[in-house]
């Protein structure tokens, strides 16, 4: 890249906040830019081709099985993910040439549940396609590049414009921003229905709000912080996806605990334990014992039937499943489900289906592994991995497609990853906004 090229990219990340001019030289920001641009590629891919779909046919029915995406969406969608898996090949390369410390074993934690769904779905005659390689790639190309923390915040505006725009679509064209009719259920009280923007439903984009939120923290500016949490915040609301707004509450008083400077009597140790690790055990629990407990197939909306007619056809293939492609490739489960899913509205539920137990424990190392960074994170300043952690927890309660193989998962996958591997410069706080304790720096720390 030349050097041109690369004071242009440094100048536009330090135009829209996610760079301070006077960052130190240790980051290398070109690394960091890649990665903002694979987040950007990863939101087009998952955005776009759906706005183009309504635009051209129009929102679909509740709960219809057609698939109505036009020819110029599905180039679109082929182009941007073909674009993310080249580009994310030349960053890793880019990355290995730097000769930073990488540790390969790592890397194997982060992509073994990848690779464990796509063995299920390779038993299940159910070969893995080229789209398959886009996460993988991503996740070989933040392994390699060890970006900065603007790749963090980078995930926050992402939430942010999403938030505008769905608000931006329900004024300008509310047939196509808003579900009405049967989807509405007993969210009456929405106002002409509730919103989806440019996605087939608004948990959909419930559950990307929720996930983007906590990275909003990671934004320089405190205007942007304020504007970009109103918006998501009014959009979160709109959706009616109480589950998401759920999460959405745990990480906001979560985060309203730690700013209050009182608990910091509590001393290091008690914050670790009791105001991040208590939401995040409770979220966990939840989403662990709730399938295994409830009776009722009425409960949680229905969720009961859901799970109970997953968990039986889970003790089929106990140890990996029916594969990525099950819900599809099993028409008949619209009776057993009470309707037709794409998912199993809990991840230990949906893991096991399609993944079996091999997937499951592959995970919950990966979880395990993300969340020791996130506790040492913390501990020197910077709440907003856990709180990531925190608002993923409670989603994966009564949700789960958010886990898609494909660059659908990006906002689960690639977040976890990044985590892990962004690395904090000489001279920049892990604090950001008004939080100004005196607290170590963290430069690539290995633990």
């Amino acid at each position: 890249m030349s050097m041109l090229s690369r004071d242009r990219m440094v100048a536009g990340l330090q135009r829209a906040g996610f760079l301070g001019r006077g960052d130190p030289a240790t980051v290398d920001r070109v690394a960091t830019g890649g990665v903002v641009v694979l987040l950007g590629l990863a939101w087009v891919r998952v955005t776009i081709p759906s706005l183009l779909d309504l635009l051209s046919n129009g929102r679909p029915t509740f709960n219809a099985a057609v698939d109505s995406m036009p020819a110029t969406g599905r180039l679109l969608g082929d182009a941007v993910t073909a674009a993310v898996i080249g580009l994310s090949l030349l960053l890793a390369g880019y990355g290995l040439r730097r000769r930073r410390q990488h540790r390969p074993g790592e890397l194997v934690v982060a992509l073994a549940p990848l690779g464990a769904l796509h063995l299920a779905g390779l038993v299940n005659g159910e070969p893995p396609g080229p789209v398959a390689l886009a996460l993988p790639a991503a996740i070989l190309a933040i392994w390699a590049l060890q970006p900065g923390t603007p790749a963090l915040a980078a995930i926050g505006v992402l939430g942010a414009v999403s938030a505008a725009g769905a608000l931006l679509l329900a004024a300008l064209r509310p047939d196509l921003a808003l579900l009405t009719g049967a989807g509405v259920g007993a969210k009456s009280w929405a106002v002409g229905g509730l919103l989806t923007g440019a996605y087939p439903h608004s948990n959909v984009l419930g559950i990307m709000l929720a996930l983007c939120l906590p990275f909003v923290f990671r934004l320089r500016h405190g205007w942007s912080r304020r504007v970009a949490l109103a918006m998501i915040l009014v959009a979160l609301v709109w959706t009616g996806s109480r589950t998401s707004q759920l999460a959405a509450l745990v990480v906001l008083l979560t985060r309203g605990l730690l700013h209050w400077q009182a608990v910091g009597r509590l001393g290091v140790g008690w914050r670790r334990s009791v105001l991040v690790g208590g939401p995040a055990a409770a979220g966990l629990v939840l989403t662990v014992l709730s399938p295994l407990l409830v009776t009722d197939p009425a409960m949680f909306t229905k969720r009961g039937q859901i799970w109970r007619a997953l968990l039986s056809r889970w003790a089929d293939r106990p140890l990996v499943g029916h594969g990525p492609g099950y819900f599809e490739r099993q028409p008949q489960l619209v009776e057993a489900l009470g309707g037709r899913y794409t998912h199993g509205h809990n991840v230990l539920v949906h893991l096991l289906a399609v993944g079996g137990l091999l997937t499951v424990v592959l995970v919950a190392v990966l979880l395990g592994f993300v969340w020791r960074r996130s506790v040492l994170l913390f501990g020197r300043g910077d709440p907003t991995p856990a709180l990531y952690l925190i608002a993923l927890a409670w989603i994966s309660w009564l949700e789960a497609s958010h886990l898609a193989v494909t660059l659908a998962g990006y906002l689960t996958w690639l977040p976890l990853c990044l985590i892990r591997w962004t690395s904090w410069p000489a001279g920049q706080p892990a604090t950001t906004g008004s939080e100004e304790q005196d607290v170590p720096k963290v430069v690539g720390d290995p633990a």
